[in-house]
């Protein structure tokens, strides 16, 4: 199992509250997805409150393991990473970052290595959790413009999306209506990743389908989601 497909897993869920009202909200998901007969188990978890949130990930084969959070705050509509860890084990070489956000000195503090340590970093700055979550919430309040600078431990990386239209998708939890996001990338490039966020279940990812350079596709999906200490479905 290549270890891009980890880091696609780490790309999940994101939770918020109906388009206007912006507001996070604690919840517990679980993603399956499957590669080369191969399934893989994911849960992302968000807790907490005001100024001290924490999104948390972790992914389960029997090839690798995954654990990854962030710890973050609210400054108006933007979220403010302040502490950022990914742990990898078990799957060819073992990975690990740790990352602590300074934004009023412009910087991102590489712990494990500070030769890498970032400056003069961007307003805005994001982790590779909190971008995801910011995607959300500004989908949810209907905004054009989704381009996120992210910090990865080594550099200061770019991604844009684009809104391309809502459909009707099938999940394991029942149909539903989604927003299809697809990411914006160079005009020669061939892998493609598409994102449905369901409006219905506030604005949760309910699938994830990237498509690699060598014509691989791989599928994440929605499998359980509990926010408010309910369960959802379609039947809701």
């Amino acid at each position: 199992m290549p270890f891009r497909f980890f880091t696609l897993l780490a790309f999940l869920l994101f939770i918020v509250a109906p388009a206007g009202a912006q507001e996070l909200k604690p919840f517990e998901a679980t993603y399956e997805a499957r590669y080369s007969g191969i399934g893989v188990t994911a849960v992302r978890r968000l807790t907490g409150e005001g100024d001290n949130w924490r999104l948390q990930f972790n992914a389960d084969s029997f090839l690798a393991d995954i654990r990854e959070f962030s710890r973050f705050r609210e400054q108006g509509d933007q979220l403010a990473p302040q502490h950022y860890e990914y742990h990898k084990t078990g799957l060819g070489r073992d990975r690990h970052k740790v990352l602590r956000f300074e934004p009023e000195q412009r910087r991102v503090i590489n712990v494990r290595d500070e030769k890498r340590t970032l400056d003069n970093v961007p307003a805005g700055i994001q982790d590779k959790l909190t971008y995801q979550l910011q995607l959300a919430l500004d989908v949810a309040a209907g905004r054009k413009k989704l381009q996120y600078a992210v910090a990865d431990g080594k550099r200061i990386r770019h991604y844009k999306f684009a809104v391309s239209g809502r459909e009707t998708i099938e999940t394991p939890l029942g149909p539903v209506e989604a927003i299809k996001v697809e990411r914006i990338r160079e005009e020669d490039a061939d892998r493609e990743t598409t994102i449905w966020f369901a409006p219905q279940w506030d604005y949760a990812l309910v699938k994830l389908k990237q498509q690699e350079e060598d014509g691989k596709t791989y599928q994440i999906s929605l499998t359980k989601l509990i926010t408010d200490g309910k369960s959802v479905s379609t039947n809701q």
